[in-house]
């Protein structure tokens, strides 16, 4: 009889290359990333038409323009916080299908109060399901490339938003603004009906929380299917078994980084969604076409799927300062969108624009994903998200009433570019701070000591 014997799940998936259920299960979560991408720029694609439909000023609509994010923030701190204690795909089905539902009705709303409604519990679904996401992702990978696989499916998230600008740009002119609010909706029950089917509850959540020992085995086997797991009677992790807090994340020397974590993401999103909230409606109102415009923010989008692929690729190998200079690149290009440009030059700057602001949003989103420990890493995945959404919801509104003031696309686009110069500076002092707590942990890195990859 062979030998009964303890295995720590760790040792499945640390010091090995991801195998094919690892590789599959980022790919799943790149499909919840394309809804994501998609419904984050809805609004702002339907945004030129809705204005002159309904006759509202730019100031009031920058409140609608909020609804999603102020949504993803209650979803992010509330439902991800259930994440780390429901389990991760529960919360991640959940949130989809709130996603689903919530953003077919937007395509029946006939008032701004009715809209925002709308988009805010479509926003609450995916604050649930996308923290998660990344938690999931982040827990199926080894900590050296972690960063790398998270940055690697936000590229999904990029084309999403990318093919909405272009799926706008045709279908708003044939069918009206009610049709991006549609397809989206209608989009997410086959992502739906194939995560319920084949995507897999976490093994590290499953053994921190003790749960059922033979759903950690059958996992165990699809994670390694050549080791011989028979003789495995009980499977254990060597991190902490412990309930998530709030407090935990500015506990135990972790609020400096927490802090300044949360600070560079709420610059980076006011930046960012000024420039998806009314960028479409500030390039209509310069004499663009509503098709135009919304094909240039595809353009910007693609530059972010192009973006985050750079990203993800060095970011396990140098660390949290090369997101920061990622914004500090961003600032010269986002001010060079305030000049005049022929249409072909306009595409060519938003492809750049998105390289830097985008790809350095990923990331921050691939930061928040891998820099807490297992028990809490949902929740700390959800609250960066969450708070940054006081800067993403900061945008849409401080853009309107300059909108609403007449200011001047060179001057609005200089105003962007500040929020964005100040979040590198929050992630070079994020980089100090974490290569310092790493050293007071006793944490061994190898190239990447600022990143606080090794959890």
């Amino acid at each position: 009889m062979a030998q009964e014997r303890t295995l720590d799940v760790a040792e499945l998936i640390e010091g090995r290359k991801p195998g094919a259920a690892q590789i599959g299960v980022a790919l799943l979560l790149c499909t919840l990333m394309l809804l994501e991408g998609y419904d984050m720029q809805t609004l702002s694609f339907a945004a030129p038409a809705i204005l002159q439909e309904w006759g509202v000023s730019r100031a009031e609509f920058g409140y609608v323009l909020t609804g999603h994010l102020f949504g993803y923030l209650v979803g992010a701190v509330f439902l991800s916080f259930y994440g780390d204690r429901l389990g991760r795909k529960n919360i991640i089905l959940a949130g989809a299908a709130i996603f689903s539902v919530f953003t077919f009705g937007a395509g029946f709303a006939t008032s701004q109060t009715e809209l925002f409604a709308l988009r805010f519990l479509a926003g609450v679904g995916l604050g649930g399901a996308i923290p998660t996401g990344i938690a999931l992702a982040a827990e199926y990978m080894p900590h050296k490339i972690r960063a790398t696989t998270i940055g690697l499916m936000f590229v999904a998230y990029n084309l999403g938003a990318a093919s909405g600008g272009f799926i706008a740009s045709w279908s708003i002119e044939e069918f009206g603004w009610h049709s991006v609010f549609f397809i989206g909706g209608v989009a997410a029950l086959p992502v739906i009906a194939i995560l319920a089917i084949w995507l897999p509850e976490s093994i590290r959540f499953l053994v921190v929380r003790g749960r059922d020992q033979a759903s950690v085995a059958a996992i165990a086997r699809r994670l390694r299917p050549e080791d011989d797991l028979a003789s495995v009677t009980r499977f254990t992790i060597s991190e902490e078994m412990r309930t998530n807090s709030p407090t935990s994340l500015l506990s135990e020397g972790r609020a400096l980084v927490t802090i300044l974590l949360w600070a560079a993401f709420i610059l980076s999103f006011t930046g960012h969604y000024f420039i998806t909230g009314w960028m479409p409606t500030v390039l209509s109102d310069n004499g663009f076409t509503i098709s135009e415009a919304n094909a240039a923010m595809g353009w910007f989008q693609m530059g972010g799927a192009i973006g985050s692929f750079i990203i993800a690729v060095a970011l396990d190998r140098l660390g949290i300062k090369v997101v920061g200079w990622t914004f500090m690149f961003a600032v010269p290009v986002v001010i060079a969108l305030g000049l005049e440009a022929n249409y072909l030059l306009l595409q060519m700057n938003m492809l750049v624009a998105g390289i830097g602001v985008l790809g350095g949003q990923i990331g921050l989103n691939a930061l928040c994903g891998t820099i807490y420990p297992t028990y809490m890493r949902a929740m700390g995945a959800g609250w960066a998200l969450g708070i940054g959404r006081i800067g993403a919801t900061s945008g849409p509104i401080i853009g309107g009433y300059l909108l609403a003031m007449g200011l001047q696309r060179p001057i609005l686009l200089f105003l962007t570019a500040v929020p964005l110069f100040f979040c590198a500076i929050s992630l070079f002092a994020l980089a100090v701070a974490k290569r310092n707590q790493d050293q007071r942990d006793g944490v061994q890195t190898t190239s990447i000591k600022a990143s606080g990859f090794a959890h």
